[in-house]
């Protein structure tokens, strides 16, 4: 395919690199990238094969960057720094400590603030992560270090996957999906318990620097 250099193209094809650096632009920018791949191999009849491994790297990268996206926020709440620095690319290692930090901010806010998260919320959370387990937990087995995807060998030179090893993009589609809601929508659901806090805080830095 020829893409023909016009200013119209050219205007297409520039990309403003500085312009979105936010955790939460990243994520929504590898989604969109697995989802073209995906919807291109349907619409064309190809088989998965000819982009498995690039399609499995993005949708490991997504899962990855909302977990740290995640974990970024809600360590202003838990009092806890647990791979706060975004460090490591261990999924099961991430996952917990994004656990970690949402629990430890429901029992923050109680304690701190005697802000009750709704047990419909935390609900909902649970559910979600049960879903979003199931995707982290394939990824962990298939690929530990996050070398796999781009890399036919590993570091000691083995193969990075054994011949019988298969999996099924359309399963870890859907469970993305539903992985993509928990990373997008968990601050927003917490935001209302977040936000009170925040300014229960910012009320008392008031009071404090009237008085002194």
């Amino acid at each position: 395919m020829t893409i023909p250099r016009t200013k119209s193209t050219d205007h297409q094809f520039t990309a403003y690199l500085g312009y979105y650096l936010q955790f939460q632009s990243y994520l929504g920018s590898y989604k969109r990238a697995f989802d073209i791949l995906i919807a291109n191999i349907y619409e064309s009849g190809a088989h998965i094969d000819t982009v498995a491994y690039p399609a499995l790297f993005l949708a490991r990268h997504c899962i990855e960057l909302g977990l740290k996206a995640n974990i970024r926020y809600f360590a202003k709440y838990s009092g806890k720094s647990d791979y706060v620095n975004g460090g490591g690319h261990n999924l099961k290692g991430l996952f917990d400590a994004f656990k970690l930090h949402v629990l430890e901010t429901i029992e923050a806010l109680r304690i701190n603030h005697g802000i009750n998260v709704e047990a419909s919320d935390v609900k909902s959370f649970n559910e979600l992560c049960s879903e979003v387990e199931k995707l982290k937990d394939s990824f962990h087995i298939l690929d530990q270090s996050s070398d796999a995807f781009r890399y036919p060998i590993d570091r000691k030179k083995k193969p990075s996957f054994e011949h019988s090893d298969k999996i099924n993009l359309l399963e870890v589609k859907e469970l993305l999906d539903k992985s993509i809601l928990l990373f997008v929508h968990t601050a927003s659901v917490f935001a209302k318990y977040t936000d009170y806090a925040d300014m229960i805080e910012k009320n008392y830095e008031d009071l404090m620097s009237e008085q002194y």
